[in-house]
């Protein structure tokens, strides 16, 4: 046994499969059902094809050109981590209704869905059961080597245009929000506590004739 690290494309075990929630045509599908019971109460499921599926790793032979043919790993999805974003099926949405008629759940469903599409590149790392494999020319048997502990990581869309214009509305929410929490303490700290209250006395303004003015007087010397 291995550990290995290396990018690759996902194949199809046996035959393609299709999402309960989309319907697409994909290698794996994972999902998180999220079900409202009550209120304040809710159920989580979360369902997965069982299906076996691969990794063909294009090895490097002389030159650095790829070598022909790839590498083949069997994976069992059960033991396998992915990090991919999900697509989410709100409440009401099509998915959301087509996962509760395949699975009979009832009440207002929420559905993130992972599919693992056909040819689509992912970087995977774990223990190679067969490292004899990689030295080996024959690397399309039926049942090839297995990856064991794999974690599978595919590229996501960046999300730094998306967070801007979330954090700015977030902000102007928290600002207005403390200044309606300032106000309100302000007016029951003033209703609840007489003492505090402040008098204030406005002094009449007299004003002098322009004849009458004098003009300003120079200091006088302190005395010692």
């Amino acid at each position: 046994m291995k550990s290995v690290s290396f990018e690759g494309t996902l194949h199809v075990g046996s035959e393609l499969l299709r999402s309960p929630v989309s319907g697409l045509p994909c290698v794996h599908w994972r999902l998180r059902i999220t079900q409202h019971i009550a209120p304040r109460m809710q159920l989580v499921h979360e369902v997965a094809s069982p299906d076996v599926f691969e990794i063909h790793w294009a090895l490097a032979g002389e030159g650095g050109e790829p070598a022909a043919p790839p590498l083949r790993l069997r994976l069992d999805p059960e033991a396998a981590r992915i990090h991919a974003a999900p697509v989410l099926h709100r409440e009401g949405t099509p998915g959301a209704l087509a996962a509760g008629r395949q699975f009979g759940l009832e009440g207002p469903l929420r559905v993130e869905e992972v599919m693992l599409h056909q040819g689509e590149t992912v970087t995977a790392e774990g223990i190679l059961e067969d490292s004899a494999a990689l030295e080996s020319p024959f690397r399309t048997t039926a049942h090839g080597p297995e990856l064991l502990d794999p974690t599978l990581r595919l590229a996501t869309p960046g999300i730094g245009p998306a967070l801007l214009p979330w954090a700015l509305g977030t902000a102007a929410v928290l600002l207005g929000a403390t200044a309606a929490a300032t106000y309100g303490a302000w007016r029951y700290h003033v209703r609840h506590n007489p003492f505090s209250t402040c008098v204030h006395t406005s002094v009449p303004f007299a004003r002098v004739p322009f004849d009458r003015m004098r003009p300003p007087e120079p200091p006088h010397p302190r005395l010692p």
